[in-house]
């Protein structure tokens, strides 16, 4: 499930990474990328489960499709506080 009104990367938007990459690559860049920005918002990995439970039903970024990472980082990017919502 993706977030509920929140935008989707569309095939035409730049996807954050530009280059070809196999799948795994691809998986552990989004990771990557999904720890820096929770480290920015000051995620506790607790927060970050809670998270991906509420939206995604699924207790951790292990078990996400490329696609929902790419929306949870997608997510984490445009946020500006530094918990989530309840």
């Amino acid at each position: 499930m993706m977030h509920p009104g929140f935008p989707r990367r569309t095939p035409n938007a730049q996807p954050p990474m530009t280059d070809k990459k196999p799948e795994g690559e691809r998986i552990e860049d989004l990771m990557n990328q999904t720890d820096a920005e929770m480290q920015r918002l000051g995620w506790t990995t607790e927060q970050g489960r809670e998270h991906l439970v509420k939206y995604y039903g699924k207790r951790s970024r292990l078990l996400l499709t490329e696609e929902e990472l790419d929306n949870f980082l997608l997510f984490l990017q445009l946020t500006d506080t530094p918990t989530p919502n309840p």
